[in-house]
């Protein structure tokens, strides 16, 4: 176990490569759906574009849930 003041570089390490991973996927599994959704309700360009732009938002926010998540499980210090 680490000492109080110092930093534990292996969770860190370890929460930043799984947000990285996680957050890959996440982002493009949103921007993909919302593209594959508009696309197949033929809702024309504008809306294929916001739909994407709702997906890839979504992904960056279960992203960012995660990361918290990670956190709180690994904690830094």
């Amino acid at each position: 176990m680490a000492s109080a003041g110092s930093t534990n570089w292996t969770n860190v390490v370890n929460v930043l490569g799984a947000t990285i991973i996680v957050g890959s996927e996440a982002v493009g599994a949103g921007g993909a759906t919302g593209w594959a959704v508009a696309s197949l309700m033929k809702l024309g360009d504008q809306a294929v574009l916001v739909s994407t732009v709702v997906g890839v938002g979504l992904g960056i926010l279960a992203t960012i849930a995660f990361l918290r998540s990670a956190y709180r499980a690994e904690p830094f210090r």
